[in-house]
């Protein structure tokens, strides 16, 4: 069996995982975006390396925070990883918040061809309206989901349709079943009011622990990839450090793209997989303990 905990940032997952992992002599496979990255650990709220489940995790510190990374190497590696788990474990855990990942991963999720962006320049003289103009012509449905000056993703979707498939055929084609037999889906979702006290609080932990010199060890030691500035606390506190904003309102800004986020998370995850709902992770654990 598949386990995965999924849920909102600040819910309570990691516990979870840890308590599972007991539960059914199971490793974890992170599925966390940002936790692939050696020296991202208290921006992320990563599992201690001091932690002794840190060793039963899997696909954490993968990549340098220099590198870029994507849905498409984390199905990969993802799928080599249970692959190889299978052959010694009944039961693997998924634990992450990043719900793309977990879909692309467990579903039949195709990519189109390796290059979608092709070192073309044919665009390069044309306008966004005249690109959105151009794609609304050969597909309207990719055109209608991407906003007119996101230029990167017009040309991916017109390069995608000059190989004779459009993105939303491709996306059509997709049956968007489970490629593995036996997956449950668990979501720990606490009510909001809940929810929110725990994403501040945790905000302040992580200022408390060196978040800030943290990030300032990050700037000295990578030319941080455009992935990894896109961390939520991780861009505010660069920005802070650019003399963009007071330490008060990057900690305050921080939290509200917190709780967005975790807004976004849970629509994500009740829209995709068919959930079973829990209000914490006491409640998850002490469930899965009776099953077992």
């Amino acid at each position: 069996m598949i386990y995965v905990i999924c849920g909102p940032t600040g819910s309570g997952k990691t516990n979870a995982a840890k308590a599972l992992s007991d539960i059914f002599e199971a490793p974890i496979i992170n599925a966390d975006a940002f936790q692939i990255y050696k020296d991202m650990d208290i921006g992320t709220a990563k599992i201690s390396k001091k932690d002794p489940y840190y060793k039963k995790h899997y696909l954490l510190d993968i990549k340098k925070p220099n590198e870029t990374f994507s849905v498409k190497e984390y199905q990969t590696l993802f799928r080599q990883k249970i692959g190889d788990l299978q052959e010694k474990y009944q039961n693997i855990i998924v634990c992450g918040g990043t719900g793309l990942y977990i879909k692309a991963s467990l579903y039949d999720y195709v990519f189109d061809e390796e290059n979608e962006e092709l070192e073309s320049h044919e665009y390069d003289d044309l306008s966004n309206e005249e690109l959105y103009s151009k794609l609304l012509s050969v597909d309207k449905e990719a055109a209608n989901k991407i906003h007119m000056n996101n230029r990167k993703r017009i040309i991916r979707a017109l390069n995608i349709a000059s190989r004779g498939k459009t993105k939303s055929e491709i996306i059509d084609s997709q049956e968007h079943k489970l490629i593995y037999p036996h997956v449950r889906f668990l979501m720990i979702n606490p009510n909001r009011e809940e929810l929110y006290e725990n994403i501040n609080q945790r905000v302040d932990k992580m200022f408390a622990l060196g978040l800030v010199e943290e990030v300032k060890s990050l700037l000295n030691k990578y030319d941080l990839s455009l992935t990894a500035k896109a961390a939520i606390g991780y861009k505010e506190v660069i920005d802070y450090l650019n003399g963009q904003m007071s330490l008060d309102d990057c900690k305050e800004l921080i939290k509200k793209r917190s709780r967005n986020y975790a807004k976004r998370q849970v629509t994500f995850f009740k829209n995709q997989f068919p959930i079973e709902y829990y209000s914490s992770n006491d409640e998850l654990i002490a469930k899965m303990r009776g099953e077992r």
